[in-house]
């Protein structure tokens, strides 16, 4: 009888998957049977809707694999922590130095300004340079909340 419940290794190896790739491509959330993630399971079927979804109108040549990375892709080149710094840039103009900008050091904020995400104001009383979002800087937040958005609607 083969069950119909997976966990993560068994549903990794089902799709022909590593563990660390089927967690970075697969929709399918798990089941919490329990408490503990150890009680997570993977519906076969859930997971089979998935791969069959890849059948339907998507490019001959293209992998399963591939199709869903390229989902996946990141409209930006910042990583994680920029992203983050520029978030809260935008959620909290009023915090304008890098020691009230979680993350963020005077080499993160030189960076951001070198890629036009924020701009340099000057200097607030204690000698601390001010930085603030820039229009590039916003539009980079739209972009990848839109593309966060559409990530979970899938």
């Amino acid at each position: 009888m083969t069950p119909r419940l997976l966990n993560k290794s068994q549903a990794a190896a089902y799709c022909g998957l590593s563990t660390s790739t089927f967690g970075g491509v697969c929709p399918v959330r798990p089941i919490a049977l329990g408490e503990s993630v150890r009680m997570h399971r993977y519906d076969v079927r859930d997971i089979d809707a998935w791969i069959d979804s890849f059948k339907s109108g998507e490019p001959a040549g293209k992998s399963a694999l591939r199709i869903a990375l390229d989902r996946l892709s990141s409209p930006t080149d910042l990583d994680d922590r920029h992203v983050k710094v520029i978030r809260f840039m935008r959620d909290h103009p009023e915090c304008d130095t890098a020691p009230e900008i979680p993350g963020a050091g005077e080499a993160t904020l030189d960076m951001l300004a070198g890629k036009s995400m924020v701009r340099e104001l000057g200097k607030d009383a204690k000698g601390k340079r001010r930085f603030t979002l820039t229009k590039d800087g916003k539009a980079e937040i739209r972009n990848i909340e839109a593309w966060e958005l559409e990530g979970k609607k899938r």
